[in-house]
């Protein structure tokens, strides 16, 4: 109310000079006590306000707002009608009967609020449990990128639920609060701030929502439009894995990491046309952070980016594919998978072993299996025989022992090679195709039974271990002592 200087008293010092003298005032004065008295100060012309002979303040015509037009005296009125408003509340504030009603009604809120907490809380105990019974009853599965989000799903609603039920907790909380200091006249202007305060972050909640609104609808329809893309070539990618579309160059294994590459490379792209209609994309904050993110990725991300270029080079190479027979230095098996950071092989004695792609890149791949698709996988078995043992008698029995063997095909017919001839012995190698690559390292085993059979039955020494002299006698068993206890006997 106090605009000017009056008396050589600044606006300030004015103001606060009243409100010294109101807070002096006796609890029950009433406002007509309060006497408006025309007064000239500085040849300005005043009204002053006058309570049992002492002046209260002064209203001047320098206070007048000059834009509302009013005249000193409609001014003064407005004054004398806000200052009986302040003594009602101020008087109000310390009535027992508003201090009562105060307390009734914050006391009545909290029984509606504990109410409102207890059905909340059941309602979210209701829907968990609901949810929890319908997860471990639904046998389907929801697959996007070749992983079941349904657990995913579930675990988010749960989630959504329970910040549902603590967003309402708050909330009542809030209201409450609010309202229960708004029913005391000195807490009142609290509670219309808090209550402001709600109303004002909602508004620019939605302002904010209507601002990024057409963004974000932006994102959706370039992610759907990339997800459908990615789906359409999908369908494509299958059937050349099924064998239903024919290309000369791209087998199952290539078809699935081309479908893998692709779909990488279609979101990234997304990803960047899209950054520009993210909510704040401008903003530096976001810049930052994506700046960070970036280089933790860059920096993190060497090794993997090391093994996934090595799969690349593996798959496109047909270096080895699922389900052939390989061997990579000391591990031997069938190949389960080839991912993109590792193959998967499983060992002849049943154990999965994984090899990283950069090992695969940097070593030598034996596949048994690529060779042998016409004539069967080859087998081979090298053996040692010394000088006193004629080689075509060698020849035989090594020929005669695949022949004995279940796996082994007699078409191709198997042959022999002398490999080396060295200081103490001969070395053979024997090669024979199988009939079931599958059953490589039993039919191996079967068959290096057969030769020591065989060269036992007719006498000849396999020099394996050799010897640094000739031994007094071939050292053989004879076939009468084949089936020695506790091997079981001849069927």
């Amino acid at each position: 109310m106090q605009r000017g200087t009056l008396g050589g008293v600044s606006a300030d010092e004015r103001a606060r000079h009243a409100s010294e003298r109101l807070e002096a005032l006796p609890l029950r004065t009433d406002i007509t006590e309060v006497v408006l008295r025309p007064v000239e100060i500085d040849d300005r012309h005043a009204i002053a306000f006058l309570c049992q002979g002492q002046i209260l303040f002064f209203v001047a015509s320098n206070d007048l707002d000059r834009d509302s037009n009013k005249t000193l005296d409609e001014t003064a009125n407005a004054a004398r009608r806000a200052l009986d408003d302040a003594l009602k509340a101020r008087a109000a504030q310390r009535s027992w009967s508003v201090i009562r009603s105060g307390i009734l009604f914050a006391l009545s809120g909290l029984v509606v609020l504990v109410f409102f907490w207890v059905v909340i809380w059941r309602i979210h105990h209701h829907l968990a449990k609901f949810l929890k019974k319908h997860e471990v009853a639904l046998s389907e599965r929801l697959v996007v990128f070749g992983f079941n989000i349904l657990p995913g799903l579930f675990a988010i609603l749960r989630s959504v639920i329970r910040l549902a039920a603590l967003i309402l907790t708050l909330a009542i909380l809030y209201l409450w609060v609010a309202l229960s200091l708004r029913r005391f006249p000195y807490t009142e202007p609290w509670g219309n701030q808090a209550g402001s305060f709600v109303v004002d972050l909602l508004r620019e909640l939605l302002n904010r929502w209507a601002h990024a609104l057409p963004g974000l609808v932006a994102v959706f329809f370039i992610f759907l439009a990339t997800r459908w893309l990615v789906q359409l070539l999908r369908g494509v990618f299958e059937q050349i894995a099924t064998g239903r579309i024919s290309i000369s160059w791209m087998d199952a294994d290539i078809a699935r990491a081309t479908q893998r590459i692709f779909a990488v490379a279609a979101y990234t792209f997304a990803l960047v046309v899209a950054y520009p209609y993210f909510p704040g994309s401008q903003t530096e904050a976001f810049k930052g952070v994506t700046v960070f993110i970036g280089l933790v990725i860059s920096l993190g991300s060497t090794g993997i980016i090391n093994q996934i270029m090595s799969g690349l080079f593996v798959v496109y190479s047909k270096a080895l594919k699922t389900g052939e027979w390989v061997k990579v230095n000391d591990t031997e098996g069938e190949v389960l998978d080839v991912g993109l950071l590792a193959a998967k092989v499983r060992t002849m004695d049943g154990q999965e072993v994984t090899i990283p792609n950069s090992l695969l890149v940097s070593t030598t791949t034996t596949n048994f299996t690529r060779l042998g698709q016409l004539d069967g996988m080859i087998v081979s078995c090298t053996i040692t025989v010394g000088y006193d043992a004629p080689w075509r008698q060698v020849h035989a029995l090594l020929l005669r022992a695949a022949g004995r063997t279940t796996n082994v095909r007699t078409a191709p017919v198997p042959y022999v090679f002398q490999r080396s001839l060295s200081d103490f012995y001969v070395e053979y190698t024997l090669i024979a195709h199988l009939n079931d690559g599958k059953m490589r390292i039993e039919s191996l085993s079967e068959l290096h039974s057969q030769i020591q059979d065989a060269f036992n039955e007719f006498g000849v020494q396999i020099m394996s271990p050799h010897y640094m002299t000739q031994p007094e006698k071939s050292v053989v068993v004879p076939p009468a002592e084949w089936h020695v206890p506790p091997a079981p006997p001849e069927r």
